[in-house]
Formats: structure tokens, C-alpha cells, sequence
């Protein structure tokens, strides 16, 4: 259950027979981008970039297990959505250097139309 297409906004992009097949009732999850600059001009190290990454908490839905939300009736999210989890929530993976974050069906906070409504915190 692996939609590529709707979260390839780059060329970092891992082949799909390596991204990981999340098993129960986890979800796999890629962060949104980093920024590069601040608002005023100010360009961001790698460093910063690479934390940036790892702290954000907005991200758009991979894959699923087979057993999200089997205990609810309607489950909140689907494969492609935007949401926002908890900043220490679940494990951060490397795959083909592309961040990425494998938590628990309940770990998702809120679902997002727009991920831009949501600011970085630099």
C-alpha cells in the first residue's frame, strides 16, 4: 500500500522495493522538507537542515499496516494524507538517505489539506 507518486516532491526519493512495509497497526511517515533560508535571508547550514528534519512533525502518510485502525470504525487517515504526530513520536529511519518516521496508528495527531499552514519552528 505504497502511493510514490504522491509524496515524490524531489529527486530524494528512495525506489520503492527499498521503502520499508510497516506490519500491524504502524504507519510510515516522510517528514516535510527543510527549509533552506529564514524569512530573513538567512541560509541554514547543513547541521540546521539535518535537525530541522529530524523535529519536524508534519509529514505525509507512506504506507500503512494492514491492522491501522482495525479497531475503529472509520480511521482518520489514509495512505497520501498530511499529518501532524508527536515530535519524539515513533522511530526515524535513514532509506537511501531519505528521513523518514514509523509510528503507531494512534501517535497521529491531526490530519492537514495544506501541509504550508503549518510553520517551521527556526
Amino acid at each position: 500500500m505504497i502511493n510514490n507518486e504522491s509524496w515524490a516532491t524531489n529527486n530524494d526519493v528512495p525506489t520503492p522495493e527499498k521503502v520499508p512495509k510497516p506490519v500491524g497497526y504502524r504507519i510510515l511517515i516522510r517528514p516535510r522538507g527543510t527549509i533552506e533560508k529564514t524569512k530573513g535571508g538567512i541560509i541554514l547550514t547543513d547541521s540546521s537542515k539535518e535537525d530541522q528534519s529530524y523535529l519536524n512533525s508534519v509529514g505525509q502518510i507512506i504506507a500503512m499496516g494492514d491492522e491501522c485502525y482495525s479497531d475503529r470504525k472509520k480511521p482518520w487517515c489514509k495512505v497520501g494524507d498530511w499529518v501532524i504526530f508527536g515530535r519524539y513520536a515513533g522511530a526515524r529511519i535513514s532509506v537511501q538517505k531519505v528521513k523518514m518516521v514509523l509510528l503507531n496508528d494512534d501517535e497521529i495527531i491531526a490530519t492537514l489539506e495544506n501541509p504550508e499552514v503549518v510553520t517551521h519552528q527556526i
